[in-house]
């Protein structure tokens, strides 16, 4: 119960890493917000993990709706203790094969999101000096791969972005962090694999990739976003943290 009486807000948390990060918040002691595009789903995982956990239609890319997402967790708590910006888009296409459009899309959901979703939840945690927000970045945010280049730059916004909102918030009391998964068994991968002709082959190949020789799940990526959320990590800021299983370590 490392979370008890903690109200936190997770974007993109009806599935993959932001359902597990729920999950793990929630065993934790904490009180989660669901802000999703995806409003069913939300409203699903919240039904299943009883009144701890409710949601909010909300598209990061969006201003008003974000806008709107801040105003409903405010109304319901006077404060937020952790905002973890988790949703995302990924794209697999080679940059000339990209459409303005798929560019856009990938942009606004990894970085604009982001930024917005700081623009409106973090000003009141400033303002009460205390607070932890973390970023979930990716892999692609590190190196480089072949059909990565609109989701690799944003994500590699994203750290840099983390950064700077690091030095920004350095004197405020108000923590952010980013987190950086590699290779994980996710729905997103199993988008990916679809891609490929072999979806099996795919799969050992990406396995093939990771030092340890399997892929991670999205419970132990919760956890790293768990370490930034308590109070352990009291003296990180503008920390990116790769959970990827020794990918960046070759």
């Amino acid at each position: 119960m490392r979370l008890k009486g903690l109200n936190c807000v997770i974007t993109g948390g009806s599935n993959g890493i932001g359902a597990a990060t729920v999950r793990r918040f929630v065993a934790e002691g904490a009180e989660v917000l669901i802000a999703d595009r995806d409003l069913d789903a939300a409203n699903a995982l919240a039904k299943e993990l009883g009144e701890a956990v409710s949601a909010v239609k909300c598209d990061v890319r969006l201003e008003p709706e974000v806008k709107a997402a801040s105003e409903a967790a405010y109304k319901r708590w006077d404060h937020i203790d952790v905002l973890v910006n988790n949703a995302g888009s990924e794209l697999n296409r080679a940059y000339n094969e990209t459409t303005v459009d798929e560019w856009d899309r990938v942009l606004d959901t990894d970085l604009k999101g982001p930024w917005l979703v700081c623009k409106h939840f973090v000003p009141p945690m400033v303002e009460r000096g205390s607070g932890s927000v973390i970023n979930i970045s990716s892999l692609n945010g590190l190196v480089g791969f072949p059909l990565s280049t609109a989701y690799g730059s944003a994500k590699g916004g994203l750290v840099v972005f983390t950064r700077d909102m690091a030095i920004e918030l350095a004197n405020t009391g108000v923590r952010i962090n980013c987190v950086c998964p590699g290779v994980i068994d996710t729905g997103m991968m199993e988008r990916w694999t679809d891609l490929m002709p072999d979806k099996s082959e795919a799969k050992e190949m990406l396995k093939g990739t990771m030092p340890i020789g399997r892929m991670g799940t999205a419970d132990e990526v919760a956890g790293a976003i768990f370490f930034f959320a308590s109070a352990d990590s009291s003296l990180c800021q503008g920390s990116v943290l790769s959970v990827d299983g020794g990918f960046t370590a070759q």
